[in-house]
């Protein structure tokens, strides 16, 4: 089956509204032959996966992988994408704030965790479209009953995982303000609710590493992605590379044996630097202190996600603003079985 098949297949699903397994096959069969998937393909995928009323599981698969194959695999260099690519995803799947199928939200986090880098914003809107589900009501996730309103359950707690550390995202393994922001308002939605416990150990985590960690890990920028392809696909680079090995002299070959290299010494000099930026980082500085302390203190009392993220500062971060002594003494009157608070030092652990 070739390319060429591809719209007479279209053409024939689409009326139904309905796309079986056995659609999702010959999609797949036309789709992939040529390894390629073209703009006006993949917006036409779009609009059946939205037209439809039923969808098989093999659809869902096949629309997830061959949309993250056009965003993020077919573009250039592969791995990145940019605010174009993000506007033309947005737009096509985005209706009045949130995405308008299932399909079309698992579709948004495989792209992020498929891309080396992409504009933080398509995070912030996966996040919202959980916010929605939780607070509202609203959106795919609420109306197919995948999520429920006012509670985090256990599969809430994988998807925002799912989102918060996925590669492209521009904290990677930190979390950034806005993202942070975001599992405030989701746990002041949920206060009082017998939600997951698992949500309050995500929550402290992720607060946590909004205040106390840094993301040293930096994707190479689109233009050195891009002259790193150039150069591999270049004819003559692999064949020179391995000419220089050979015919370099006998001092510069063994470099590396009887002395460090500049490479190594880079790299030596790459991790100091992170591990700087590191130690920087876990102090809780005045302005982090005062945005905790305005949030935590919002509606005066500690629910359980609160309390496991005061836990989780007082025990990890070496040195604690003063503007959040009250809380912290607040949550250990709470909790006087636990940990006395410790202030400027790392608290021992046995």
């Amino acid at each position: 089956m070739s390319d060429a098949d591809l719209p007479q297949i279209l053409a024939r699903i689409a009326p139904q509204r309905r796309i079986t397994a056995e659609d999702a096959l010959a999609v797949r069969r036309a789709l992939f032959s040529d390894m390629n998937i073209s703009a006006i393909e993949a917006e036409t995928l779009i609009a059946l996966d939205e037209a439809a009323q039923e969808r098989a599981p093999e659809w869902n698969e096949l629309f997830v992988e061959a949309l993250t194959d056009f965003v993020v695999r077919q573009q250039h260099p592969p791995g990145y994408v940019d605010e174009d690519g993000a506007d033309w995803l947005m737009k096509l799947i985005e209706r009045d704030g949130e995405v308008r199928t299932e399909s079309e939200l698992d579709l948004l986090v495989h792209v992020l965790e498929t891309a080396e880098s992409a504009p933080q914003r398509l995070t912030d809107f996966a996040l919202k479209q959980v916010k929605d589900a939780v607070q509202n009501g609203e959106g795919p996730l609420a109306r197919s009953g995948r999520l429920q309103k006012g509670l985090i359950t256990a599969a809430e707690v994988d998807l925002l995982k799912r989102i918060l550390y996925s590669a492209g995202g521009d904290g990677n393994v930190a979390i950034t303000r806005s993202e942070a922001e975001a599992l405030f308002d989701l746990n002041d939605a949920v206060r009082g609710q017998p939600n997951d416990p698992s949500w309050n150990t995500l929550f402290a985590r992720a607060i946590g590493a909004a205040v106390m960690t840094v993301s040293t890990y930096q994707a190479p920028s689109r233009d050195e992605a891009a002259r790193d392809e150039a150069w591999l696909n270049a004819p003559e680079s692999m064949a020179s590379f391995v000419g220089r090995m050979f015919t370099g002299s006998r001092r510069g070959a063994f470099d590396g044996v009887f002395g460090p290299s500049a490479d190594v010494r880079d790299w030596e000099a790459q991790n100091a630097r992170e591990d700087a930026a590191i130690a920087a980082a876990e102090p809780i500085t005045s302005d982090e202190a005062a945005w905790l302390s305005e949030r935590i203190g919002r509606d005066g009392q500690f629910d359980p996600a609160e309390r496991a993220l005061i836990a989780f500062l007082r025990e990890e971060s070496p040195e604690i603003d003063t503007v959040l002594a009250p809380l912290v003494e607040q949550q250990h009157a709470d909790d006087p079985e636990g940990p006395a608070p410790v202030f400027g030092r790392r608290r021992s652990i046995a």
